[in-house]
């Protein structure tokens, strides 16, 4: 029923492909009858070629049903799976009740990761990072296990979930692994696999392999609910201690006065020396790599530019992620904020910055591209060219 009332226009095709072939097919021993005299060598050439033309076509719609109907109804099966939702902070219990991905639709969308605990501890690094940034996209990431590891072993703290409340536990894990196995196409056995849903139940995305980009994710999918405002607070939160986070906020806050003054200087001095692994990738597959002095010119640069509602994540204690939003000078006019992430390393004592990325982030359009940056300037990367390790559709 669903399919149908989707997918109007496709049986309609399927069954005037399957019409045509017959026809065609047909239309040589039907000739005389039809036209009083039989076809010609090219005429009965011309119609078997264009019953072999409709047979293609008409395999090509059922391939596509199926693939619509497949998909529609790994959706539907991930509606009964349960999971527990996180309290607040002030909560006795870090998690409350049962509740079923269908009773989700509407409210959340749903980002579910399945893995050993080694995967899950990657790919919850970047949940971490963007933790605020879920929260206010009304997103919630599901870690499911497969060899009975625990937030504990992830690296996922109580108090980060009860504070941004961006990640779920699974109900019965071995449901949810059921259900994992059946997305897993051979050879995947040993891979991390992935999925998200949209808030109507519908999958958007998933993977099979490298963890989700959760950045980009959330630029296409996961953006935020309501209209960011330029004066929501910086939160300090972290696995280090306070001392850490005030000197990461300190280095962002460097970082954002040399690029819209345009202090080539005091760019450098807050840089990392090392090059990022992020950036040369897109250099590798042909990208153009803008110097920060073309980057900071008169005209070039965001000059206007605000950023708030900072975040940092300590995550060692020579690594650590921050998070804002940016609003240029237009944000106001048709909300073009920004999502920004920076990556910091400790060099010479002090934090320097590896990498900074932005998204375009706003409720009512999706983000066409991401811009890199590290010591040797910014590059962008638009739709169409996927880095490595791009999404498998493991719903189709």
């Amino acid at each position: 029923m669903q399919y149908n009332s989707l997918n109007q226009s496709e049986p309609l095709r399927i069954n005037l492909y399957a019409l045509l072939t017959f026809s065609l097919l047909s239309f040589p021993a039907i000739a005389e009858a039809v036209l009083g005299e039989g076809l010609s060598l090219p005429g009965n050439v011309g119609s078997i070629l264009g019953s072999v033309g409709c047979f293609a076509l008409f395999l090509r719609e059922c391939g596509r049903r199926s693939r619509q109907l497949t998909r529609i109804e790994k959706e539907l099966n991930a509606e009964f799976l349960a999971v527990r939702m996180p309290n607040n902070l002030f909560a006795e219990r870090r998690y409350g009740k049962e509740v079923q991905l269908k009773d989700l639709r509407g409210n959340k969308r749903v980002v579910a990761i399945c893995g050993t605990k080694e995967q899950l501890k990657e790919a919850l690094v970047q949940a971490r990072v963007f933790r605020r940034r879920l929260y206010q996209s009304a997103a919630i990431v599901i870690p499911i296990p497969i060899d009975g590891s625990s937030a504990r072993d992830w690296g996922l703290r109580d108090e980060e979930v009860a504070s941004s409340q961006f990640a779920a536990e699974p109900q019965d894990v071995a449901e949810w692994i059921n259900y994992f196995d059946d997305l897993r196409s051979e050879g995947d056995e040993e891979k991390l696999i992935w999925f998200g849903l949209n808030n109507n139940g519908r999958s958007f995305a998933s993977g099979a392999g490298d963890p989700p980009r959760i950045l980009e994710v959330m630029g296409q999918n996961l953006r935020p609910v309501e209209v960011l405002l330029e004066s929501d607070p910086s939160e300090k939160s972290g696995a280090g201690n306070s001392e850490a986070v005030n000197a990461v906020l300190a280095a962002q806050e460097k970082f954002y006065g040399a690029l819209t003054a345009g202090d080539l200087l005091s760019m450098q001095a807050v840089l990392s020396k090392n090059e990022c692994t992020e950036v040369s990738e897109v250099v590798a597959g042909g990208g153009r790599i803008d110097d920060w002095v073309q980057c900071l010119k008169e005209g070039a640069r965001p000059s206007d530019m605000i950023a708030s509602g900072s975040d940092v994540l300590i995550l060692s204690p020579d690594e650590a992620f921050s998070t804002t939003v940016e609003f240029p000078s237009n944000a106001g006019i048709d909300g073009a904020t920004l999502l920004a992430c920076q990556k910091w390393k400790i060099e010479d004592g002090d934090w320097k910055l590896q990498l900074h990325q932005t998204i375009p982030w706003s409720p009512d359009s999706r983000a066409g591209g991401t811009l890199l940056c590290d010591s040797r300037g910014c590059v962008a990367l638009t739709r169409g060219r996927e880095r490595t390790g791009g999404i498998v559709p493991l719903f189709m």
